[in-house]
């Protein structure tokens, strides 16, 4: 594991990792909705999977009758059955 002074400087401040390190933000609301903040892009879109490209990874939504009932370019808001959610490099 390689040492990010970036990782450290936020560590040290208290600063938002989301802000300045791109992270993905991803909340449930139960297990019919789901929120994601700093996606870059949508890569797949059907009914049983969403894959969105985050700054250093890939995120997949898995369920049953999902639904992109909105998005900006800065967050996301997937309804439906949510059964699982992967993180992939």
């Amino acid at each position: 594991m390689s040492w990010d002074p970036r990782k450290t400087a936020v560590s040290a401040l208290g600063l938002p990792r989301d802000v300045i390190l791109g992270d993905v933000l991803v909340s449930f609301v139960g297990k019919t909705q789901v929120n994601v903040e700093n996606y870059r892009s949508i890569l797949l879109y059907t009914d049983t999977l969403v894959k969105l490209q985050a700054r250093n990874y890939k995120v997949l939504i898995h369920g049953s009758r999902l639904r992109i009932d909105y998005y900006t370019p800065e967050e996301m808001k997937i309804t439906g059955q949510i059964g699982s959610l992967e993180f992939q490099c």
